[in-house]
């Protein structure tokens, strides 16, 4: 989902004279690797996608957490925990405006007929509706996205600014000093 964020974050980082020098040192990346393996787990066994997405969204915030002295790492969180609420809200699947899903170039069947492993189809019965994938995106890659992809796609564009060693800070933006931080 976010990969052309992340393309597009490291052709803007680059642009700005970003290299990658050393990483940042994360806390507790085993959190990260196991949520990332319960995901392909998902995929690979959809009939316990659900369960297994929500336990993944849980090692997520708490990879993120454990992590929240950075800045865009706290964004990120924002995202992933409203997200996280719709999913945990919606047993363990994200509800997709059928509408919007209409106008991607995908196969919708697998989310109709309820075998998809990470969504569902939005009914008047989802809870949460205004959490849920609701917003049609048409570039680069189309989907239709939550407001909590909002804030991931923001955590994930300056996240990847911090690794080409070119952060950006929007506190200091906000306090009218210099973009750019020096950790």
């Amino acid at each position: 989902m976010l990969l052309d964020v992340i393309c597009l974050s490291f052709i803007v980082a680059l642009i700005r004279g970003g290299r990658i020098r050393e990483f940042p040192k994360f806390r507790n990346l085993a959190f990260l690797f196991v949520s990332i393996g319960l995901q392909i787990c998902s995929a690979i066994y959809p009939p316990a996608g659900g369960v297994l997405i929500s336990i993944a969204y849980l090692f997520i915030l708490l990879f993120l957490i454990f992590n929240r002295h950075y800045e865009d790492i706290r964004i990120f969180m924002v995202g992933w925990f409203l997200n996280a609420i719709a999913i945990w809200s919606n047993q363990g699947k994200m509800p997709i405006d059928i509408e919007q899903a209409k106008k991607l170039p995908y196969d919708l069947t697998p989310v109709i007929n309820g075998t998809n492993f990470k969504h569902s189809v939005l009914t008047e019965s989802t809870n949460l509706p205004f959490l849920t994938d609701v917003i049609y995106m048409p570039s680069i890659i189309p989907r239709v996205i939550s407001i909590g992809d909002i804030f991931i796609m923001l955590g994930a564009f300056l996240l990847v600014q911090r690794f080409m060693n070119k952060p950006i800070s929007l506190l200091q933006l906000r306090e009218g000093k210099s973009y750019a931080t020096k950790s």
